[in-house]
């Protein structure tokens, strides 16, 4: 039995990822982090003293994962307008920061 090909597309539809979210995100702007401050774009991340690009991020919540170049994830989780946890994928390192503009 052949289906149709119109009758496959809520199956497909059904089998979709969420879109990822769109810019402008939340945590865009600069964050006083204690170490430095970082910076976050739609596109980029600069952690103090180097810029990356930002290659994709996900939400889960009010969390975003930042898939950088290089194959470096950084998790900002808890963000709200004033502050942010920032996470290190690899390390697991936490730093608690705070909007500054």
């Amino acid at each position: 039995m052949r289906l149709a090909p119109l009758l496959l597309l809520p199956l497909l539809a059904a089998c979709a990822r969420e879109p990822a979210p769109a810019a402008p995100y939340p945590f865009t702007g600069s964050w006083d982090c204690g170490v430095a401050t970082f910076r976050f774009t739609n596109t980029s991340y600069f952690n103090g003293s180097r810029t990356y690009p930002i290659r994709a991020v996900t939400r889960e919540g009010d969390s975003y994962t930042l898939y950088i170049q290089g194959g470096t994830r950084i998790v900002l989780a808890l963000v709200t307008d004033t502050g942010l946890t920032w996470v290190s994928a690899a390390s697991g390192d936490q730093l608690n920061c705070r909007r500054v503009n």
